[in-house]
């Protein structure tokens, strides 16, 4: 860490939180891990997600690991052991890193605790993660950043995915609109098949005495 902030001279806010959160452990370009894209892929693949509990001599839980999420693709992904427990003898050094495949939880993303059942949210707010990713794309060290929502590979892969969405403008959304808008594609529909029989009703309307006993009259709002 020390030789990283002589060579980049990065800022005292991106050093304390590399100090708190080091890149070995919790950065994309270490871990390779990424985020699902949607709301509801990421809850799934989040819920799905178990912990991993370190053990002492003592059988004490000394800190756990969160399994890696893999969005490839949620639905279809084998889902990790039940409860997998790494018991290590003679103790554990913490500043050791992590066996592969496991790494501490995201402080960008929330998390789920599997006793109660509930939800945590993001140990670093939106805010702070946005703030924190334009210092570090500033300084050119944005790769060392946990992956989260604010990061610039994500928003780029979901630009990509979902494409350009933007609220209120229709594009690449439903819009609700007013009746008669909802309707018109029906009505223009029935309108023109009306004018392609309009020869055979003539016809049939000369034929049949020029509408003495005529039945196909239209009826009202039609």
């Amino acid at each position: 860490m020390a030789s990283l902030a002589v060579e980049t001279k990065l800022p005292a806010r991106l050093l304390s939180f590399f100090t708190r959160y080091p890149p070995e452990l919790y950065s994309a370009k270490h871990t390779n891990i990424t985020i699902p894209i949607t709301k509801k892929a990421a809850k799934l693949a989040a819920t799905i997600r178990q912990p991993s509990s370190v053990l002492g001599e003592d059988g004490a839980v000394l800190y756990q690991y969160a399994q890696p999420i893999s969005v490839e693709d949620p639905a279809t992904s084998t889902p990790p052991p039940a409860n997998p427990v790494l018991t290590l003898e003679g103790g554990v050094n913490p500043s050791e890193p992590p066996p592969s495949n496991h790494f501490p939880p995201n402080p960008f993303l929330p998390r789920k605790n599997f006793t109660t059942g509930r939800w945590a949210g993001a140990s670093i707010s939106l805010r702070r993660q946005a703030d924190l990713v334009k210092l570090a794309k500033k300084h050119g060290v944005e790769e060392l950043l946990p992956p989260g929502r604010k990061s610039t590979a994500f928003k780029q892969q979901r630009l990509l995915e979902r494409g350009l969405r933007i609220k209120g403008t229709g594009e690449g959304e439903k819009v609700k609109g007013h009746k008669w808008e909802r309707s018109m594609g029906t009505r223009l529909e029935k309108r023109r098949q009306a004018m392609e029989n309009m020869p055979a009703l003539i016809r049939e309307w000369e034929s049949k005495g020029h509408g003495r006993g005529w039945k196909k009259y239209p009826k009202p709002g039609s």
